[in-house]
């Protein structure tokens, strides 16, 4: 049986991938380019299920979805190893207090040249219009005018089950890698922009997905997207 992760990465590969042709058409196309289509930015708890969430809503508006596809446009964009790049992602977002550049070899990138990587590809999807874009942020650097910013949370027993069905893991293993993903996420919103990832008053819509079905919050998402950006 092919693991759940994995048929929700390949998903977002061909999510984003398609997108990503529509917009090179677009480019290429003589025609007058249309406004962008509003974005969705998205950022999720550990275990809250944001992902199948964000997932859902890109097939429902027939968006794009970026989650780790970000890292990988970076990655080309550097002209550097994918692995290396999502290396770096996992640094960046830990409890780090110099650049990681300093102690790599020829040709690594550093921490802020990442950041700065980042920042423009989440402006250039911003732009482009049309895409779920996973975490990275993209909720504290799209403008309101630009993107329906959700949050998706969950009691912490219920996100750490989660967390463990869909890694496979159990006990104490489960435990200890749930919390140093749960800081990580935390340190990345509050040493890079200065914010609490749980704070309410950053988002549009905040969803409990302890009380929610996953179905019925990617459909909560897909209609407040429609009235936020009617046209």
């Amino acid at each position: 049986m092919v693991p759940p992760a994995k048929v929700r990465a390949e998903k977002a590969h061909f999510l984003a991938d398609r997108q990503m042709r529509r917009w090179e058409l677009q480019r290429r196309s003589a025609a007058r380019p249309s406004a962008p289509a509003p974005c969705v930015a998205l950022t999720r708890l550990p275990g809250a299920g944001g992902e199948e969430i964000g997932q859902l809503v890109a097939e429902t508006l027939d968006y794009g979805f970026f989650g780790r596809e970000i890292v990988d446009e970076i990655a080309r964009e550097l002209h550097v190893d994918h692995w290396l790049v999502a290396d770096l992602d996992e640094r960046v977002r830990g409890s780090i207090d110099r650049f990681v550049g300093d102690a790599m070899v020829e040709g690594r990138v550093t921490e802020s040249e990442y950041l700065r990587r980042l920042t423009r590809t989440i402006a250039t999807l911003g732009r482009r219009g049309g895409a779920v874009i996973l975490g990275r942020g993209a909720a504290y650097l799209l403008p309101p005018e630009q993107a329906l910013r959700v949050l998706v949370v969950a009691p912490r027993s219920q996100r750490l089950e989660r967390y463990a069905k869909v890694k496979r893991l159990a006990g104490e293993r489960a435990a200890e890698e749930f919390s140093r993903v749960e800081e990580q996420r935390s340190e990345f919103a509050r040493r890079h922009f200065g914010v609490r990832q749980d704070d309410p008053t950053l988002y549009d819509l905040v969803l409990n997905s302890a009380s929610i079905e996953i179905e019925t919050a990617a459909n909560l998402v897909v209609e407040a997207l429609r009235r936020r950006f009617p046209s």
